[in-house]
């Protein structure tokens, strides 16, 4: 069945571009339109949207107030932002993001009709299966909070497990991991994608100041958001937290986010671990990262422990980034299924049994503190 689908834009004009763009994919279904979101929100219980394109500035209720209230009260419902052509506001769309949309299109900036139309039918098509991902997992298991069993746990026919109290030894037909779980660990990465502002904004302000390691962060985003992330979730957390530059001396109590289109790698200079960031040719797609970053740090720091976390994102960037680090010394959390806006790169690590726990996003920053609690950084 087609995606039900709804306009809120407080344009006509805008209305008509986005209603002729839905309206030429077969997958999706123009149910209703609303020019505020007041109008919007009465109905949205009548026409049961799964899908709303949303526009952030509009009169009587703007698209961030409408966009929360959608978020408490129909989480089921995706949403896509809808930001400004010529002049995107980053900080408005990350806040966006944070608040629950899934992602967001800017709108084209051509003066003719036909123009506008095919560059957003374009833009549609491209997130096509992000949008059935994501509301396929919610249709599945909208409400599910209990944590999944650890991945390192289980078995399968073809596989074993075997443990010892500081080792968890995988046995597969086709490549082998031994990874010892470190008792102490020198730093802490993440990698996450869709959904992953909502998700750090969640994790990262509850880890107190007094938190051991420095955390470097691969997000999938353009430029300049990545730095309008960055300034957000610093002025939510106890950590500091700062896109990343080049030849940044890496510190306990920092927070350092990839910016958008480098790669971010690790590197010792004088005999100091400092941030490198280069434009290196993508790697899934993507650029920043997480595979490249979780290989340089596995290099840097894969004898002293990492500890990895890898939550909700489309496609398995992070994964052989996790191969790498799991031949080394670390511990590896994903975010279950449940709680992911798309589990994707999750269930890469997940299948390939990489993972140490698997967790409801709510949990890992506690998790975080109990495996680093007798931890140290020493840039030396």
């Amino acid at each position: 069945m087609p995606i039900r689908t709804m306009v809120v834009d407080d344009t006509v004009i805008w209305r008509k571009i986005l209603s002729d763009s839905i309206s030429a994919i077969p997958e999706l279904e123009l149910i209703s339109t609303a020019s505020n979101g007041s109008i919007a929100l009465k109905k949205i219980s009548r026409d049961k949207p799964d899908l709303i394109f949303l526009d952030i500035h509009m009169p009587e209720m703007d698209g961030i107030e409408l966009l929360k209230l959608l978020h408490s009260s129909y989480p089921e419902i995706a949403v896509i932002m809808i930001s400004g052509g010529a002049t995107v506001n980053s900080k408005e769309t990350v806040e966006a993001l944070q608040s629950g949309a899934i992602d967001f299109i800017c709108k084209p900036t051509s003066t003719d009709h036909q123009q506008n139309v095919a560059s957003l039918q374009n833009d549609l098509r491209t997130m096509l299966r992000l949008i059935e991902v994501r509301l396929n997992t919610r249709k599945i298991e909208p409400h599910k909070t209990t944590p999944t069993p650890p991945p390192s746990l289980q078995s399968t026919p073809n596989q074993g497990v075997s443990l010892t109290p500081h080792m968890i030894t995988r046995h597969n037909e086709t490549e082998h991991y031994q990874s010892e779980i470190p008792k102490t660990f020198s730093i802490c990465v993440i990698g996450v994608s869709t959904g992953g502002p909502d998700a750090l904004a969640r994790l990262i302000p509850k880890l107190p100041v007094t938190f051991p390691l420095p955390i470097l962060v691969v997000q999938h985003m353009p430029p300049l958001f990545t730095k309008s992330l960055a300034e957000s979730l610093d002025r939510k957390s106890q950590l500091h937290i700062i896109e990343a530059s080049e030849n940044t001396v890496i510190s306990t109590g920092n927070v350092y986010i990839a910016p958008g289109g480098k790669h971010m790698i690790v590197r010792h200079v004088n005999g100091k671990a400092v941030i490198g960031l280069n434009e290196e040719p993508p790697e899934n797609s993507c650029r920043p990262s997480v595979d490249v970053l979780f290989r340089s740090v596995a290099a840097n720091f894969g004898d002293s422990g990492v500890l990895a976390i890898v939550l909700t994102g489309m496609g398995c960037d992070g994964l052989n980034g996790v191969k790498t680090l799991k031949r080394k010394k670390c511990y590896c959390i994903t975010q279950s299924e449940a709680s992911c806006i798309v589990y994707g790169m999750p269930r890469a690590v997940d299948e390939a049994k990489l993972a140490d726990r698997s967790l409801p996003l709510e949990e890992i920053a506690s998790e975080m503190e109990s495996m680093t609690r007798n931890s140290t950084f020493r840039n030396m």
